[in-house]
């Protein structure tokens, strides 16, 4: 008989650290890749895996993530015989009616979902991380193991572990201990430059599950987290768990590849997943149609460039190209270049304009002669002509939110953001650059 597993997926939090790409949406709603949001990598996983009943949570500034389930995650667009994936909002379900207080009490306050749908295991994962994962395989793990609770985890760099909850295991992956973002982590026994961090992901048996949540609701000095309370709480119990994600394989994953996870919490986090997709052989191979990432289809035209004149009547260049780049529907790259770049949906960069190392979401525009380095511009805007982005830092940090990017970028390298629908009074050009674009 089949083990029944009934997915539950957190996506309710603020990604406060993201903003401002999450001023106006949830950071599961976040866009990513070209054509995707941060929420169909987790769903795309549940459903690949044979998992088709899922509710998410949401909670902050949950419409657009909300419309985005119901418009493009009908289980009949993706061509499964699923039963469900529906978003729930946050009801203060408690007798103080009150927000979720923490992972643990987002759960707790829908427990009556559990009970009705009667699982044998609750799958509890984060909706807020970039990765592909075969969830079937961690729940024979469970299973095998007869754990109370399994974690997936992950080796991550020593300086960034403070940011995760940090596990110890045995040889068997039993877990023997368990701190949420220690200040002094512990570094694995066999590299001291790694740490073991938990992914955020949880399988439980239905019964304990709830017996967990009821026993820490009633605990005035908790916190009503998974991280802080629930998993340390079962340390003693030896039966707690972690899963290799690295052990994880999916179809069409190359044998020595090791699985991709970021978290993607940060500007710059976000920033580089996306540039990581642009590789000639991504880690995340978004072309693997075997593990296919679903998501909500436009009807739009394919991406044009045009103009090929090597000198004009001005003296200036007009080639419309796009080099190392993901360039989607509905762009139109017209006598103007794009290198490193990430261009969704209904993009326009305009004639002279130089785009590079930067991502451009829905509908933005790229007037004549700007120059764009380094920079993430959210939807809806409209870039005057012979704007300059990511050359003079004290110029952007005038206008908009600026970031470091890091070494490895250059010296004084930064990342220019700017938000949702930013209005931009026009600049009027030199007469020198005034040229006549015919509207390709």
């Amino acid at each position: 008989m089949r083990t029944s597993v009934l997915a539950m997926i957190l996506a309710g939090g603020e990604g406060r650290r993201l903003a401002p790409l999450t001023d106006q949406r949830a950071k599961p709603a976040v866009p990513f890749g070209g054509k995707y949001r941060i929420i169909d990598f987790v769903l795309s996983n549940f459903v690949n895996s044979g998992i088709d009943s899922i509710f998410v949570l949401t909670q902050f500034k949950s419409q657009s993530l909300m419309e985005h389930i119901i418009n493009g995650w009908n289980i009949s667009n993706i061509h499964r015989r699923g039963r469900f994936i529906i978003p729930v909002p946050a009801q203060m379900q408690t007798e103080d009616k009150t927000w979720y207080m923490g992972t643990a009490d987002a759960i707790f306050q829908n427990a009556h979902l559990i009970e009705d749908f009667n699982p044998d295991l609750v799958a509890v994962f984060g909706g807020d991380h970039i990765y592909r994962m075969d969830i079937s395989q961690m729940v024979d793990f469970h299973l095998n193991n007869n754990a109370i609770a399994t974690v997936a985890a992950i080796p991550v760099p020593i300086e960034d572990a403070h940011q995760f909850g940090i596990i110890e295991v045995d040889e068997n992956w039993k877990i023997t201990g368990f701190q949420e973002k220690p200040e002094n982590p512990t570094p694995l026994p066999n590299d001291p430059s790694m740490a073991l961090a938990s992914m955020g992901n949880y399988i439980f048996g239905a019964h304990d599950i709830l017996h967990l949540l009821k026993t820490d609701h009633a605990d005035p000095a908790s916190s009503h987290d998974f991280g802080k309370n629930i998993i340390p709480s079962l340390v003693s119990s030896n039966r707690l768990y972690a899963y290799n994600f690295y052990l994880n394989k999916i179809p069409g994953q190359k044998t020595l590849d090791k699985p991709y996870w970021r978290d993607v919490g940060t500007l710059k986090a976000f920033f580089e997943a996306n540039m990581d997709l642009r590789a000639t052989t991504p880690q995340l191979d978004l072309y693997n149609e075997r593990w296919p990432i679903y998501n909500y289809h436009f009807s739009l035209p394919p991406a044009k460039f045009v103009h090929n004149e090597d000198v004009d009547t001005h003296g200036l260049t007009r080639i419309g190209k796009a080099i190392n780049s993901i360039v989607c529907d509905g762009c139109i790259v017209s006598g103007s270049t794009v290198t490193n770049s990430i261009l969704f949906n209904s993009v326009y960069v305009h004639s002279y304009a130089t785009v590079h190392n930067s991502i451009l979401l829905n509908d933005v525009d790229i007037g004549e002669h700007c120059r764009i380095r380094n920079a993430i511009i959210d939807k809806h805007n409209m870039i005057p002509p012979g704007t300059t982005i990511g050359y003079d830092r004290k110029e952007d940090e005038k206008h908009y939110i600026v970031t470091e990017l890091g070494p490895e970028y250059g010296s004084d390298a930064w990342l220019t953001v700017i938000p949702k629908d930013r209005h931009h009074q026009q600049l009027e050009l030199p007469k020198s650059l005034v040229t006549h674009d015919d509207g390709n």
